[in-house]
C-alpha cells in the first residue's frame, strides 16, 4: 500500500515554481516522489543533522523527504541543486 504524500510549505511554492519554469525536472520529480510513495525505504539515509531524513537524486538536484510511519505518510521537505543542498 502506498504511502501518504505531503509537501512542506516550502516545497509547494519551489514546485509551483519550477513547473512554470522547468516542466521536464518537474515532471521527473514527481515520477520520483511517487516512486517513493510506493518504496518509502527507496532513499538513502542522512546523518548527523539531518538525521531521521533520507534523499534521493533526481539529476543535478536532491530531492530530501521523511517517513512518519504512523499513518503511512511521507513528508517531501526540500528540492535543492547538489551543489547547494548540503
Amino acid at each position: 500500500m502506498p504511502y501518504d504524500i505531503k509537501l512542506s510549505d516550502e516545497i509547494e511554492q519551489e514546485f509551483e515554481k519550477l513547473r512554470k519554469k522547468d516542466k521536464g525536472l518537474f515532471d521527473a520529480v514527481m515520477r520520483k516522489i511517487l516512486k517513493i510513495a510506493e518504496e518509502p525505504f527507496l532513499g538513502k539515509p542522512l546523518r548527523n543533522i539531518l538525521k531521521g531524513k533520507r534523499r534521493v537524486h533526481v539529476g543535478h538536484f536532491v530531492l530530501f523527504y521523511e517517513i512518519e510511519n504512523s499513518p503511512n505518510k511521507i513528508v517531501v521537505i526540500k528540492l535543492a541543486h547538489h551543489d547547494d543542498a548540503y
